[in-house]
This record gives C-alpha cells, sequence and structure tokens, in this order.
C-alpha cells in the first residue's frame, strides 16, 4: 500500500496481460498450422504419379487446370480428391505454388514440363514486398487457364485451443484474396480434416 492508503497496480502486470494475448495467438497459429499439415497426410509426388498416369489414360478434359499447391514435390488432399477420386484431369494439368523470400524485391518464374502426362509445375519466387499479376506470369509462360483449383480446410476438432485456431483460420484471408485471379476462373476445394 501506498502512503494514501490506495493499492497502485504494477504498470508490468497490465503489460504482460496484453502482450500474452497476441503471443497466444501467435503460438496456437504456428503450432496448428504445424498439426493441420499432418493431419491432412499429403502425398509425395511419386506416389501420386502412380494413380494420376492411370486416370490420365483414361481420358482428359480439354484445356488447362491449374492446381495451387504449397510444393509441387507435396500432393495436398484437394488435389488428390479431384484429379484421382473425382477423376478431374485435363490435357494439361500444372501445379503452381508461390514463395515469398526474404528479400523486399526480386520476382523468378520456373516452368518444369514433364513431371507425368499431361503435368507440370509453375514455381513464382517473389520478394516479400513484390507485387506481381499471376496471370501476366502464367501467359509469359505459355500456360492459358481453363480453370483455377485451390484448397479449403474444413477443421472439426474437440480439442478448445485447435478451436481457437479453427476460428482464428477462418477469419484469416485466404491467399486467393491477395492475388488478382479470375474469379469465374476460381474453384475452392474443401477438404474435412480432423485434428
Amino acid at each position: 500500500m501506498n502512503p494514501s492508503g490506495v493499492e497502485s497496480s504494477n504498470p508490468w502486470d497490465w503489460s504482460l496481460i496484453l502482450a500474452s494475448l497476441p503471443l497466444a495467438a501467435i503460438l496456437i497459429w504456428t503450432k496448428g498450422q504445424r498439426a493441420l499439415y499432418l493431419s491432412m497426410r499429403p502425398l509425395d509426388l511419386e506416389t501420386y504419379l502412380i494413380s494420376y498416369e492411370q486416370i490420365y489414360s483414361k481420358g482428359v478434359i480439354a484445356g488447362t487446370g491449374l492446381f495451387f499447391v504449397k510444393e509441387w514435390t507435396v500432393i495436398p488432399p484437394y488435389l488428390v480428391h479431384c484429379t484421382i477420386r473425382s477423376n478431374i484431369v485435363y490435357k494439361r494439368n500444372v501445379l503452381i505454388s508461390i514463395f515469398r523470400t526474404d528479400d523486399p524485391y526480386g520476382l523468378q518464374t520456373d516452368l518444369q514440363e514433364g513431371l507425368g502426362t499431361g503435368l507440370d509445375a509453375f514455381s513464382i519466387k517473389a520478394g516479400y514486398m513484390e507485387m506481381f499479376n499471376i496471370e501476366q506470369l502464367l501467359k509469359k509462360n505459355g500456360i492459358q487457364e481453363k480453370v483455377v483449383f485451390y484448397g479449403i480446410e474444413d477443421i472439426t476438432t474437440s480439442n478448445p485451443i485447435w478451436k481457437v485456431f479453427s476460428v482464428i483460420k477462418k477469419l484469416t484471408p485466404n491467399f486467393v484474396q491477395f492475388n488478382n485471379l479470375p474469379a469465374a476462373k476460381l474453384q475452392g476445394v474443401v477438404t474435412r480434416v480432423e485434428m
């Protein structure tokens, strides 16, 4: 107690309380992203290609289908669902991955053809402040898309921490909103994930 008889609270207490909220959100987000990735059980490219080649040989859809992936060597579940389970295979299928580098500027593209029959990979490496138009980069590399697929996760869980993560994930804008992609060609594919 101070001389006036009124208890004063330590200003450090409020600072710690206020700082713990964003820290908790960051920790839940990073650990949740890691747990989500492990829960989704992605396939490696070699395993995926065995089924992909069989589906491709049965018949394809005319045009080019683009599929957004984190990295083209790892196949996410939504892509397996689209191509293998639903038989949505185009004459040309392009796996697109976007990497943000630690440098503020700089833009590199890399087109790798022939991963499989009608399967290519297109990588974009851009600085964290670099603004670019995906459609222009695709056209510059001879890719004329008919449809663009991307994955959305629907998280089901009984764990209260993962429920908080699920809410944060729903409130966070999808990468599609940050890139100027043609809305008429976009197809979001929902994958239900249990955490």
